[in-house]
């Protein structure tokens, strides 16, 4: 698979075959995905934590949501919970170039869970104290993304913006996962 079908196949995803766990192992080689991806100024200042252990990932499934824009019945049922979580730490001050970094090493954990037949969903919507707590954080370290991995059951795809012009997700009539996306020449605003 050429990288820009990788791309639109790595669709958030929010249900997930709960029964199907992501091993220690697993986690540890997307992590290494993000580890060997490019870091501004080559710093290299993020850590992460990966969850495989079950009570763990269902406590810290507790602690985020996943969907804020699905009605509470269109999100996942308890048998839908992710089989892993890596949790994406940096230093409570970051410049704005190691912000950036956050994103890219998201964006290659995505990648490679995709590539490896599972999906993610990159969570902002965090308890983050009580994140720290419940994984043992080091003080001097904050959270900054939460991602749940596991092997999706939900179809998602991309679709044209809704008429309104909405790009919010959503699901439709058949259940699936919609996400609108802008055409190439609306995302082009200059051509030389």
């Amino acid at each position: 698979m050429n990288l820009k079908d990788l791309i639109t196949r790595a669709r958030t995803c929010r249900r997930f075959k709960g029964e199907r766990r992501v091993s220690s192992e697993m986690l540890a080689d997307l992590v290494d995905h993000a580890r060997l991806s490019a870091s501004a100024r080559n710093r290299q200042v993020l850590r992460f934590a990966t969850i495989a252990d079950r009570d763990t990932c269902e406590a810290l499934n507790n602690l985020v949501v996943m969907g804020g824009s699905l009605t509470p019945e269109q999100r996942a049922a308890a048998t839908q919970h992710p089989g892993g979580f890596i949790v994406i730490a940096g230093p409570a001050h970051m410049d704005d170039f190691a912000v950036i970094d956050v994103g890219i090493a998201a964006q290659s954990i995505n990648l490679a869970a995709c590539e490896a037949g599972l999906a993610c969903c990159m969570i902002g919507a965090v308890k983050r104290d009580r994140v720290a707590e419940l994984i043992g954080l080091p003080g001097d370290l904050q959270i900054r993304l939460v991602l749940a991995i596991g092997e999706p059951d939900e179809i998602r795809r991309i679709v044209a913006p809704r008429p309104d012009g909405s790009l919010t997700y959503y699901r439709d009539e058949r259940d699936e996962h919609c996400v609108p996306k802008r055409p190439l020449n609306e995302c082009i605003i200059i051509k030389k």
